[in-house]
């Protein structure tokens, strides 16, 4: 399956790790924070679910005659599909967009249970799968992603809807409220590896319409026609921007060769190093693309300080680029600690979260503090292929939350300076 070439190709603020119990359907009727949630893959049962969990709270405070609408790469969580369901079944539109990958209950090469609850939210006790219905479920085709169809060399195995948000109608007394992860909902991006989430109430900025613009692209592209190798879309929307991917490279170039049209390069661009006074931190999980990490080389010789913590699996760190930063950077480490399990083996701790950090100078304003999130990694699928969010995030108390956690995974015991 596409999964396992992904791998290869990778070659008012409420912060907390923990939630309680998500509220009966429909019982709470009061305004959704700005939230940022993240998970500890190393901590108590609570801790480690803390965002599906955000997520299932949003799902139950969503009342009859609102909609929700998701887009997700893979889905394995009993909890978060029975969550969906229930909300079907008291009059909520519940739309869900899926990858390929999701749907087969085993993988073909070994016939082993995938766990995916694709099935059981096509039947007709779940979602169904038509389209002119409330409620449904749909994926994407399996050569490619919704939008993205583009199969770049060196056997990647193709596009894939790689997003992983949901947006809310009405959730509580709010109206217009965006959740945007880095995790697939999946027991093991749960149990094993350090994700990231943010819940935020449109409140009048346009970020909501701009999500629920893409994800209309996404059904429409994805339930006819061949698909777009280009399709890089952008919007201001407030304290936000979205940057909605695949971004084609100019004519000329080759993907793997034009910085100028890598994203990451660009906002990176926009830092003033000077005076030595601007921070960058980057949690990642895959990171390939080696005019990134030129760049953030470029940047801690004029000035910033740039730490990363990037994920330990083989072909997460790019040769190229880990050439590139070897001892260049502030800090940098491995994360792929280990953790024990109940029965008393272990299990690896890494890192999954997709985010950057920017304290400093940016575009010229002074004292900024900005948080770029969402389904991207530093990979050129990620860039070039893959139906992909990138959320841009102008907000002093999320990016508190996020350096908080940043730090925090820094000073454990999961992640290894080299």
């Amino acid at each position: 399956m596409r999964r396992a070439a992904v791998l290869a190709a990778a070659t008012g603020l409420v912060a907390g790790l923990s939630l309680v119990t998500a509220p009966e359907a429909g019982a709470v009727d009061e305004p959704v924070a700005v939230t940022a949630t993240f998970n500890d893959p190393a901590g108590s049962a609570a801790e480690q679910d803390a965002i599906r969990n955000q997520l299932i709270s949003l799902v139950n405070r969503s009342p009859a005659g609102s909609e929700i609408n998701g887009s997700i790469y893979l889905i394995t969580d009993g909890g978060v599909r029975s969550a969906l369901v229930a909300a079907k079944q008291r009059g909520v539109k519940v739309k869900v967009i899926v990858d390929g990958d999701a749907v087969a209950d085993t993988e073909p090469e070994t016939g082993k249970a995938t766990g995916s609850e694709y099935s059981a939210l096509a039947a007709a006790t779940g979602l169904g799968t038509d389209l002119t219905a409330d409620s449904w479920v749909m994926a994407c085709p399996t050569t490619r992603g919704c939008i993205g169809n583009r199969s770049l060399s060196g056997g990647d195995g193709g596009a894939i809807n790689h997003n992983k948000f949901f947006l809310f109608s009405r959730v509580g007394s709010s109206d217009n409220v965006v959740f945007q992860t880095s995790a697939n909902l999946t027991t093991s991006q749960r149990r094993n590896l350090y994700n990231n989430a943010v819940t935020l109430p449109d409140s009048g900025s346009g970020l909501y319409a701009a999500y629920r613009g893409y994800w209309q692209d996404l059904q429409t592209y994805g339930s006819s026609g061949s698909g777009l190798p280009h399709y890089y879309q952008t919007q201001d929307s407030g304290p936000y921007k979205t940057y909605f991917f695949p971004r084609q490279e100019k004519t000329g170039t080759t993907y793997a060769t034009d910085a100028s049209t890598d994203t990451v390069v660009s906002l990176l661009n926009n830092v003033d190093c000077a005076g030595g006074t601007a921070r960058v931190r980057v949690g990642m999980y895959a990171f390939t693309r080696p005019q990134v990490a030129d760049k953030l080389v470029q940047m801690k010789t004029a000035g910033c300080a740039v730490d990363l913590l990037h994920n330990g699996e083989d072909g997460n760190l790019g040769t190229t680029v880990k050439n590139t930063i070897a001892g260049r950077l502030d800090y940098t480490a491995r994360c792929a600690g280990n953790a024990l399990n109940a029965d008393g083996t272990s299990r690896t701790i890494g890192i999954h979260s997709k985010y950057l950090l920017i304290e400093g100078t940016y575009l010229g304003g002074a004292n900024r503090k900005l948080v770029f999130t969402g389904s991207h990694n530093y990979t050129f699928p990620n860039l070039r292929a893959n139906d992909e969010t990138l959320l841009k995030i102008d907000n002093p108390t999320v990016y508190d939350a996020f350096k908080a956690n940043f730090e925090a995974i820094k000073a454990g015991p999961h992640c290894t300076q080299w």
